[in-house]
């Protein structure tokens, strides 16, 4: 091995590993922090503290707090969208528009809601009232609209994307306060309940909602 490399690779890591690894346990350590304790317990040194890291190296990855907190949002996000996508695409078919509807938005639903069970903080980070996620949440809505907007035409129940929009707006108000009432403990619901109602409350509007609304 030639010097330079030996110099780079510490512990059979490479620092761009190391990076991505303090990385990564920084997004984690700031859901943890703001669904447990709330916004302004978000400090850099309480984050890069809980996340074993040097506070140092905060900055290698982080311009500011803000920047982690948007950052750990959209990843968090992303990754329950592409759960729901992927469980959508395992479902099967029988050919009837409204049960297929259903059991598209049963598998969408359940598949997010079993992502944030399995860590009640990760559902408290995602409905936190921190303004600085104000502008992203607009964005998760507009990405679930035009998920919306594809699903629905593969269920033979085709919405435009303002359609789509509405429909999400609707469903997605519910669901965040029903799953607020859930891990809060302030409603008697379980995660199979809410689930179920969140599916059949989407599947319900998104078949009726071109006779509601024109198209655009």
């Amino acid at each position: 091995m030639a010097a330079s490399e030996a110099v780079r690779v510490y512990g059979g890591v490479s620092p761009a590993d190391r990076r991505a690894d303090r990385r990564a346990r920084l997004t984690a350590a700031v859901v943890d922090i703001v669904g447990e304790q709330g916004w302004s317990a978000a400090t850099v040194r309480h984050v890069a503290s809980t996340a074993g890291v040097g506070a140092r190296f905060f900055y290698e990855s982080f311009t500011d707090m803000t920047e982690l907190v948007i950052t750990a949002y959209d990843e968090l996000g992303a990754e329950l969208l592409a759960d729901a996508v992927e469980a959508i695409a395992l479902t099967a078919t029988t050919g009837v528009p409204d049960l297929d509807l259903h059991a598209k938005a049963r598998a969408a639903v359940g598949a997010i809601v079993g992502g944030v069970a399995e860590n009640p903080r990760r559902a408290r980070f995602l409905l936190t009232d921190a303004p600085v996620l104000a502008e992203r949440k607009r964005a998760v809505l507009q990405l679930v609209a035009q998920e919306l907007t594809h699903q629905s035409g593969e269920a033979g129940a085709a919405l435009d994307l303002r359609q789509a929009q509405l429909c999400a707006t609707v469903v997605m108000a519910g669901a965040v306060e029903l799953v607020r009432g859930w891990v809060e403990g302030t409603l008697d619901v379980g995660p199979d309940e809410l689930t179920e109602i969140v599916a059949s409350t989407l599947s319900t509007l998104t078949a009726t909602m071109p006779g509601i609304v024109r198209r655009e």
